[in-house]
């Protein structure tokens, strides 16, 4: 399967399953993600414009390097270079909390898992869906937080109908809210067309099998 039909199959699939308790896994990649860019500025506060921009870059640098690197030879470490990172943020994180969040333990530990048996088994395609599940996962991550939520914010009907809301720990398009007269949803749509040039332009013209 060429890679960019392996990229459209996991998009989609992941649009359907990302409201859901079953993407949780690649949830916490997102929010870890997020809270790192926040740590990292808090300075700016919550509704910084400024801040909000730079999670926007970083995620959609993030999605775009990690496409880059599917479509080299590096792309067989990736999932253990994640797994370990995210291991080890937990790691850090229950420290500081003098606690250990065991729903989100399971949920690292059940990814980490299936890429060491796939290591140990050498099942090289197996890899390669692992490593654009979390490639797309994130650029589903990044979709959400700024197509879906803002339409979702519009009213109650479309709030309910997209579940897909339920789980968007990237907080961008709410400091764009009538900047400039304009609304959140139609910033939400020009980020949304910007971030996703680049990405859809990398899955089509990948080489990797």
């Amino acid at each position: 399967m060429r890679s960019e039909e392996r990229a459209g199959i996991i998009s989609i699939v992941m649009l359907f399953l990302w409201g859901t308790l079953i993407a949780e896994p690649f949830h916490i990649f997102a929010r870890y993600i997020a809270s790192a860019v926040r740590y990292a500025f808090k300075g700016l506060g919550d509704e910084s414009i400024i801040r909000a921009l730079i999670l926007y870059v970083v995620v959609a640098f993030a999605v775009i390097l990690m496409q880059i690197i599917s479509h080299s030879k590096l792309s067989a470490f990736m999932p253990c270079a994640i797994s370990t990172a995210f291991i080890a943020m937990l790691v850090v994180k229950s420290i500081h909390n003098q606690r250990v969040d065991a729903r989100e333990a399971i949920c690292l530990a059940i990814p980490a898992a299936v890429a060491i048996a796939f290591y140990l088994l050498k099942f090289e395609k197996g890899l390669k869906w692992f490593t654009d599940i979390y490639t797309y996962s994130l650029a589903v991550a990044l979709l959400n937080a700024l197509f879906f939520v803002p339409i979702a914010k519009i009213n109650g009907t479309l709030d309910k109908i997209l579940y897909i809301t339920n789980y968007n720990n990237i907080n961008i398009t709410g400091s764009f809210k009538d900047l400039a007269g304009i609304p959140e949803a139609v910033w939400g749509f020009f980020l949304t067309a910007f971030a996703a040039l680049p990405i859809i332009y990398l899955a089509v013209t990948g080489r990797r099998k």
